[in-house]
């Protein structure tokens, strides 16, 4: 299964439902070049994942940090942590990700798994992401499992979810105990920091298609212009403009897909003040013209029927 247009709110939770309340787990298979975007937008989650490479190399960005996991080498991501993830040297990538809710793990509410064993890690911002590469043992095991997991899922034979249970308390088992440092960490600046630029991500979400000042993004998390350049760029490697921009042309890739606007039309719906600088932007960041995009989405919806 894979999700090819992630819904996400304004603050950026995405808001697919991994699996059942019965058994929280989302098990996926995602080739980058199927998803809307031809890449995972910037998103968080309260689940927990895991990823494994299966061909290509995928550049995924977690939190202010940018990781190249290669072919059969893999990637865990912590829960509310703001990810995204991106063939990287043009080469299409496929992956498998699980996405699992941390109260599968914790058992009841309270007890000693969640308060000793879980919480502190999911609320550990130095471990946002973890690396998991062939070469490094126990990291390896991990990646047994996960291509284990996703076969016993697969087939879905009878005790599977106990099957996959068992193996994802080993797995968890191995990250906490190769990461002790953990326990003793200040947590309190880092979700500051968290809550700062969803703020700002939100303001920019629901405000797009007007204009949009450096004030007014500096505005919506409390702080002055500069430290709103210099925090901006340090959690997204993109200026506040620069993502504003991006996130426009993004929204006109949906409306060139799925609905009957003119250009002119697209270009005002999403913000730009101008047709002939939207489309200056849109050639910067995709190598095609609107309309360009706009006729090749036409033929391969023709060619799909």
């Amino acid at each position: 299964m894979q999700v090819f247009d992630i819904q996400i709110t304004n603050d950026l939770q995405e808001i697919t439902m991994h699996g059942n309340p019965s058994f929280p787990i989302g098990v996926y298979k995602t080739l980058l070049s199927k998803n809307v975007y031809g890449y995972v937008p910037l998103h968080w989650h309260d689940e927990i994942q895991f990823v494994l490479v299966l061909r290509g190399c995928v550049s995924f960005s977690v939190n202010q940090s940018i990781y190249y996991v290669e072919e059969n080498n893999g990637i865990f991501i912590n829960s509310s942590c703001l990810h995204s993830a991106r063939t990287y040297n043009a080469e299409d990538s496929e992956y498998i990700c699980f996405d699992i809710n941390p109260s599968f793990l914790a058992g009841s509410h309270g007890s000693i798994i969640c308060q000793k064993y879980l919480e502190p890690f999911l609320k550990s911002r130095s471990n946002a992401a973890i690396t998991l590469n062939t070469f490094i043992p126990w990291q390896k095991e991990i990646l047994n499992d996960l291509s284990n997991l996703f076969e016993i899922y697969t087939r879905h034979e009878f005790g599977f979810e106990l099957n996959m249970y068992s193996i994802l308390l080993r797995v968890w088992h191995s990250v906490i105990t190769n990461t002790p440092d953990y326990i003793n960490e200040v947590h309190g600046n880092t979700f500051t920091e968290d809550q700062r630029i969803k703020n700002m991500l939100s303001f920019i979400h629901q405000n797009y298609k007007q204009k949009i000042t450096l004030e007014d993004v500096a505005k919506a998390a409390n702080v002055s212009r500069s430290e709103c350049c210099r925090f901006f760029k340090q959690m997204t490697k993109l200026t506040p403009f620069e993502y504003i921009i991006s996130y426009r042309i993004n929204q006109s890739i949906l409306l060139l897909r799925k609905s009957d606007l003119t250009i002119s039309e697209i270009a005002d719906e999403v913000g730009f003040g101008s047709v002939s600088y939207y489309i200056e932007k849109f050639r910067k960041h995709t190598n095609y013209t609107p309309k360009e995009f706009q006729n090749y989405c036409i033929t391969l919806t023709k060619c799909i029927d």
